[in-house]
């Protein structure tokens, strides 16, 4: 492929041990090598969700990550794919799961003292995202201040399923002053784990199709409409991202976001724009991609319905076994060179100020 192109996800695929590893507390740090006999070392207090997803043993996926330890592990993999510049999501982003409350905050701590000193590179070609909580909006804007002025770190990820609160409640503001004063997007991202947030609690799904239809859509909708129904796309400075829950959710909430908003304006915050611009201002991952699995998503129409040119970023989502290659964007049909282009670097650069 000529042209550069940017991914905007690569997971890292770091064990609990390796996160362990940065624990600060020494003392904490040996009570928690010592302290989780009844799992496998390299777990700890990070929990497997405990999904099947073989579909029933119908289908022999392979799902297991390669080791992935510090950005160079991904060199011939990434020349392969013709990928020029990899932005790294955190692999163990399912801290989220750890139930003890006082210990979720060391863990984060760790992890992002590793992703700093293993991923984000800072040097043309790997950079990084710090990993925040939403249970923990202070810890994790100091996280960003702590961090977010590195040269390789461009952005702060946060899991959408989780969360106590959506991301327009009152709570969130330090993340977000945090944010704004780095300079950094915050980009949500989907998570299967065991956690009992929106909307996990009382689904009770059969299997994992079931659950795994709603849950990289339904929380992004629930963020969303949380962000612009309260004020905060106007209250504050920042991108927001929202990775791996596809594309055609966003009509469909801009439609009854405009119509609600038609009916009942007194009851959203003072908005300058109709909800559905500020949806088309936000970034969207393109991972999956929808044309490649169906007909039902006309790509090149919505990017024109949605006004969202400026807003798609490439995403690979390696190393898992459903990843788009570069080679996904630049097979598209019907899209202009112009928009592919900013599909597969542009749109990445100006996010993330590559």
């Amino acid at each position: 492929m000529s042209q550069m192109v940017i991914d905007g996800e690569w997971h890292s695929a770091e064990s609990g041990s390796n996160i362990r590893d940065y624990l600060s507390d020494e003392t904490f740090k040996a009570d928690e090598e010592a302290g989780y006999t009844a799992g496998p070392a390299e777990w700890g207090p990070i929990q497997w969700d405990g999904w099947d997803r073989s579909a029933g043993g119908r289908s022999r996926i392979e799902i297991h990550q390669p080791d992935i330890t510090d950005a160079t592990d991904v060199d011939e993999n990434r020349e392969q794919l013709g990928i020029d510049r990899v932005v790294f999501s955190p692999g163990q982003f399912r801290m989220t799961t750890i139930p003890s409350q006082e210990k979720q905050v060391p863990y984060m701590r760790a992890l992002n003292d590793l992703t700093v000193d293993r991923f984000a590179k800072g040097d043309g070609t790997y950079y990084a995202k710090l990993f925040v909580m939403g249970d923990h909006p202070k810890e994790s804007a100091a996280e960003i201040r702590r961090h977010g002025d590195e040269d390789g770190i461009v952005g702060a990820m946060i899991t959408d399923v989780g969360p106590t609160y959506p991301m327009g409640h009152k709570s969130y503001r330090p993340l977000y002053e945090a944010a704004e004063e780095h300079d950094l997007p915050i980009i949500l991202h989907s998570t299967t784990g065991i956690v009992p947030g929106f909307p996990i609690t009382g689904m009770k799904p059969k299997n994992f199709a079931e659950f795994h239809t709603l849950a990289h859509t339904i929380p992004k909708m629930w963020h969303a409409n949380s962000l612009i129904v309260r004020g905060i796309v106007e209250e504050y400075d920042v991108d927001f991202g929202f990775w791996e829950g596809g594309l055609s959710w966003i009509p469909a909430l801009a439609e009854r976001l405009d119509r609600e908003y038609l009916e009942r304006s007194g009851e959203f915050a003072d908005l300058s724009q109709l909800p559905s611009e500020y949806l088309s201002e936000f970034y969207y991952g393109t991972q999956p991609l929808p044309e490649e699995a169906t007909g039902m998503v006309d790509l090149p129409g919505l990017i024109e319905r949605a006004n969202l040119e400026d807003q798609l970023v490439y995403n690979s989502d390696r190393p898992h076994q459903d990843f788009d290659a570069p080679a996904a964007i630049e097979n598209l049909e019907g899209i202009s060179e112009t928009q592919r282009t900013k599909i597969l670097s542009e749109n990445a650069a100006t996010l993330f100020g590559l």
